[in-house]
């Protein structure tokens, strides 16, 4: 081979599939970090980024979709992950929920490609999820549970958890697709955001500004 040769890809030995099918998974995720159009992420242009040939990808995906599909599945993997994490580490009650609130919108942050196609590939799919949307409901199920723990402790009484949980998933998606959206625009720290949108659910009895050092520090990153 002569110093300028492009070196050839190596093809899987038997029994190696499954580096091959995750290299096509990793070539999708690194085109998708992009943030460019949905519609560039090609078949062939996974290929190229995975360096294989365009028809290695079939033994193992079907088309194109079923490649977006599983990255789907291990972004949600991911992003229940990262808030489990987020969720063990901090104290129960508003702390707990905060901590959940803040690792989500970190995770959107650092992967805004893989973010947006969670939400553009699932919708579909909402009233029967297949299996690999588990995992989403799961990490929504955390924020659920953590609002449960406020409600048991009787303050404040009316606290209806599951709807707690959904509309504060409704703004932390808000801030995660309108911040990068609209750049220009004068926005409050992540942080502040999330503390007055939790205290205007749990009510003064739990006052969230009561933990300012927690909820003013940045968000941790994504892992």
């Amino acid at each position: 081979m002569t110093p300028d040769a492009t070196p050839r890809r190596i093809g899987n030995r038997r029994g190696f599939g499954s580096d091959l099918r995750e290299e096509i998974l990793a070539g999708a995720e690194r085109l998708l970090a992009l943030s460019g159009p949905r519609n560039a992420v090609t078949l062939r242009a996974i290929a190229r980024e995975a360096g294989i040939a365009a028809p290695s990808i079939y033994p193992h995906f079907r088309d194109r979709d079923a490649i977006l599909d599983a990255v789907v599945a291990r972004t949600f993997v991911a992003l229940a992950d990262t808030c489990r994490r987020a969720a063990v580490t901090a104290p129960r009650g508003v702390e707990r929920i905060a901590a959940i609130s803040l690792a989500y919108l970190a995770f959107a942050r650092h992967n805004p490609g893989q973010y947006h196609i969670l939400f553009e590939r699932s919708t579909a799919n909402i009233a029967s999820p297949p299996h690999q949307y588990v995992e989403g409901i799961d990490a929504f199920g955390l924020l659920t549970s953590a609002f449960e723990d406020i409600a048991a402790e009787g303050a404040p009484r009316d606290l209806d958890s599951t709807l707690a949980a959904q509309s504060l998933f409704v703004a932390l998606h808000g801030i995660a697709t309108l911040t990068p959206a609209l750049p220009g625009f004068p926005w409050l720290a992540e942080s502040e955001l999330v503390r007055n949108v939790i205290a205007k659910m749990v009510g003064p009895a739990q006052e969230v500004g009561r933990q300012p050092n927690f909820l003013r520090d940045d968000p941790v990153e994504a892992g």
